[in-house]
């Protein structure tokens, strides 16, 4: 009986600690919106950067453009290293799927790769990293999903076209619309989202939607991730579209802005 009842005392001694020592073992969902105040706003924060000469009258730059970097953490950083050899670019443009599975941890060590890049980097959404509360997680972490701003007489549209991880039908097209209207006379408007029209997540009606919208508003550029290599085509007539390769290709992608043309170069590293 005396043993029986030191087996109970054990037991319960045994839960309790388990209790007690259950905040160390795990301490937050990898789910859980939980993002530390060294990682809040980010984008707005790197785009504070250019600010000093996002306003001057046009010149020829130079932006780098990254894609896809989830599963591909050790190319990223030899991605990264490329990138802080060269001095010749503005900025860079990171095309989404910045983690695999879209939880915290992904986000914070996406973070901390990005943040050794010595020029500013925008990071626009990716299908993987609306799972879960991923675009949560993201809006706290960079801020909205469809953005624009100018830099140097060129609009820059970022467009969150994300449908099936956040059980959507349409993206926000008519967002889209307005953000590609170029009534200042920009010198260029350039449209980036992750997924490419003819992706497996668009409809017939979205892919044609997402043509038109470019083609009334005189857009020759459109540039995505997604696919994981590179690709320059025009499949739907005078739009060119270009897919940024994912890190594993030891390639990056460069567009080089020119007053009459943006130029688009690969270099191999």
């Amino acid at each position: 009986m005396i043993l029986n009842v030191n087996r109970k005392v054990l037991i319960i001694s045994f839960s309790l600690l388990l209790l007690l020592s259950c905040k160390d073992i795990i301490e937050y969902s990898p789910y859980e919106n939980i993002v530390e105040s060294k990682y809040k706003r980010q984008n707005i924060s790197h785009y504070n950067r250019l600010l000093p000469s996002a306003d001057h009258e046009f010149e020829p730059f130079r932006v780098a453009l990254i894609a896809d970097s989830h599963t591909y953490y050790d190319e990223f950083l030899k991605q990264v290293d490329y990138i802080n050899s060269r001095d010749d670019f503005d900025f860079v443009i990171h095309l989404g799927d910045i983690t695999l599975s879209a939880n915290g941890g992904e986000f914070n060590w996406y973070s901390d790769i990005m943040n050794r890049i010595e020029v500013p980097v925008i990071t626009i959404i990716g299908n993987h990293d609306c799972l879960g509360n991923g675009y949560d997680i993201y809006n706290e972490m960079f801020g909205a999903s469809n953005f624009f701003f100018n830099y140097r007489d060129v609009k820059f549209v970022f467009f969150d076209n994300i449908v099936w991880e956040k059980k959507v039908t349409d993206p926000d097209f008519e967002w889209f619309n307005g953000a590609l209207s170029n009534g200042e006379a920009y010198q260029h408007v350039i449209p980036f989202s992750h997924l490419p029209p003819w992706s497996e997540q668009f409809s017939l009606g979205n892919e044609y939607l997402f043509n038109e919208l470019l083609k009334n508003n005189a857009i020759e550029l459109s540039v995505h991730g997604h696919d994981h290599s590179y690709k320059l085509s025009q499949p739907y007539g005078d739009i060119h579209y270009l897919t940024v390769p994912a890190p594993i290709r030891d390639e990056l992608i460069i567009l080089d802005i020119q007053a009459d043309t943006v130029r688009v170069e690969r270099h191999y590293y």
